[in-house]
């Protein structure tokens, strides 16, 4: 009788766990709801990026057009943006693996191989892309002459992967670090944002570089910006998407290009073009 008794007791105790601990066992494993509870949106991106990730010179704020983009959603979330900052892409999207944060919002290009290992959102922004190398360097002047020369970027940026796509070697560098590179000759190339590097040449018009060619994209992807997150974060991504969405259709999108880009680039933007 004593063992019916404590047989019941264990059935009933498994039952009321599945009906109250499965509640609160769906609530922490729940994505969106992790992020209300910490009140926080945890975001990964890559430094020293101007004009889209950085800190200002005069408050030293960390400021930018992905900060503010990360802001704005975790604020439509109703939670605060909390950034992790990393001096290397593949360091980037390490962390996003590892679950140090949430998400990536830093200029991810949501090409097919993420759309299989992560959720990635609609495109928020357009980034054409273009090659940079010494001033003095005058075999190079279009992405084809790129074969069997030397550039600088991210061994897992799409920036690299285009450069590869040319039959260029790569050798790990920064923007920064790749127009040292470049003007002292140790490397050939450099393949980047157009936006970063057009900044970068007027805030040190000194530096011996040129922008030799402009990327002609095989597919609209190849210059589209999007918020990266992990897959099994699906009520998550939603949110961010829904906040995207609402954030391009309101203006806010547009009204954060013409700031940090101008509005010439943020009137070429076609996503922020209404049908």
């Amino acid at each position: 009788m004593k063992k019916t008794a404590l047989r019941c007791l264990a059935v009933l105790t498994a039952t009321l766990g599945l009906a109250f601990g499965g509640t609160s066992l769906s609530a922490q494993t729940d994505s969106l709801q992790r992020v209300k509870s910490a009140g926080k949106l945890t975001i990964g991106a890559e430094g020293n990026w101007v004009p889209y990730v950085y800190n200002d010179q005069k408050t030293m704020e960390l400021t930018g057009f992905e900060v503010d983009m990360a802001k704005e959603i975790a604020i439509r979330l109703g939670v605060k943006a909390e950034f992790n900052i990393s001096n290397k892409w593949d360091g980037v999207i390490a962390g996003l693996d590892a679950k140090r944060y949430d998400a990536v919002i830093c200029g991810v290009t949501p090409n097919p191989e993420r759309h299989v290992k992560y959720n990635l959102s609609v495109p928020y922004a357009e980034s054409p892309v273009c090659l940079v190398v010494a001033k003095s360097n005058k075999t190079i002047n279009s992405f084809e002459d790129l074969k069997d020369k030397l550039c600088g970027n991210s061994l897992v940026s799409s920036s690299g992967n285009i450069a590869r796509a040319y039959g260029a070697r790569l050798t790990e560098a920064s923007l920064v670090q790749a127009m040292d590179l470049l003007v002292t000759g140790r490397i050939d190339g450099h393949v980047n944002n157009l936006t970063s590097i057009t900044d970068f040449m007027t805030q040190k018009p000194e530096t011996a570089v040129r922008i030799a060619a402009l990327y002609n994209p095989k597919a609209h992807w190849e210059i589209e910006e999007a918020a990266m997150l992990r897959k099994e974060d699906g009520s998550l991504a939603e949110a961010v998407n829904n906040a995207i969405k609402t954030m391009i259709a309101d203006g806010t999108c547009y009204r954060m290009a013409e700031h940090y880009f101008g509005k010439t680039v943020a009137d070429g933007i076609s996503i922020y073009k209404k049908n």
